[in-house]
């Protein structure tokens, strides 16, 4: 497939998952969705600390995107949300419960006053945590529309309510579809996934070595960086132990290895084809999503 039929080719269901999976990173800007993924999920954390302070791993946040897919599709109760937390095999049913008080606790949902006497009381979503989790998504729309253009329309009426309960009833199916049957070839990231800030710690591994070599080659390359343990522990709020414990995490998972003097550490390449799958599923996921959505709405 030569670069104009790539930058024009169109999402097909038809096409086997797994042969869609492995032609995408020939994509020719494969590169620069993935760049956009990592630069501005760290931009984020930044921008908007509350949602990582609170939701600082994998698990939380697909309970977060549930939580809202519940709530457009009939309603986000206690009882709702523990039996489909159960059902993901990465969230227990305890952990929704501790999960749901934090997201009252921080402003995230309101509960109705109507309920009780056996009946289910419902919570609803603020418009802080509706505003939230679309930014944060948005941020998988913007990469996904580099590689598909049919996701733009879906990215660019995300803001409207009705565009906005769409994607998430779809997200949230998708999500604990994923969340049950995970990838084997994606297992060192998932366990690293379920890790206070595992994954923004890989992020910001991966944007230190693309600034050091100057994000001339392939993302996740094999090159040599610097890492400060007590930088990274201040930036995430997290200990210093935790921050090496995923180090040695990533150094179990040959996806980064000990150079030379304390702190020098260097990408290996085990780390790159894991990076092409972990995107590719991700975008391809979004693709399928914005597709049901604008089905859901009328769009196109």
């Amino acid at each position: 497939m030569n670069r104009s039929q790539h930058e024009t080719q169109t999402y097909s269901k038809a096409e086997p998952f797994e042969a869609r999976l492995d032609a995408l990173p020939a994509h020719p800007r494969f590169e620069e969705a993935m760049r956009y993924s990592v630069r501005a999920a760290l931009d984020y954390f930044h921008e908007n600390p509350v949602l990582h302070r609170n939701i600082k791993d994998v698990g939380r946040l697909i309970l977060g995107v549930v939580a809202l897919s519940m709530d457009a599709t009939g309603g986000l109760t206690h009882r709702r949300l523990r039996a489909l937390s159960g059902r993901t095999g990465v969230i227990s049913a305890g952990t929704a419960t501790a999960v749901l008080f934090r997201m009252r606790t921080i402003g995230y949902v309101t509960r109705d006053e109507a309920g009780g006497g056996g009946l289910a009381r419902r919570y609803r979503p603020t418009p802080d945590m509706t505003q939230a989790f679309r930014e944060r998504m948005q941020i998988e729309l913007d990469a996904a529309a580099i590689l598909f253009p049919h996701v733009a329309p879906v990215r660019d009426r995300f803001g409207e309510p009705d565009m906005f309960r769409a994607v998430f009833k779809v997200l949230g199916e998708e999500s604990i579809k994923a969340a049950r049957d995970p990838r084997g070839d994606l297992d060192a990231l998932n366990r690293l996934g379920t890790r206070s800030a595992g994954v923004l710690v890989l992020y910001d591994l991966l944007n230190a070595a693309d600034v050091a070599g100057g994000g001339r080659g392939p993302l996740g390359a094999p090159i040599e960086l610097e890492v400060s343990v007590s930088a990274l522990a201040r930036k995430y709020e997290i200990s210093r132990s935790h921050v090496l414990s995923l180090l040695r995490d990533l150094e179990a998972a040959d996806f980064i290895a000990r150079v030379g003097r304390e702190g020098r550490w260097a990408l290996r390449p085990a780390l790159r084809p894991t990076l092409e799958t972990f995107f590719g599923v991700i975008y391809l996921g979004m693709a399928h999503v914005a597709l049901e959505a604008a089905r859901d709405v009328g769009l196109g």
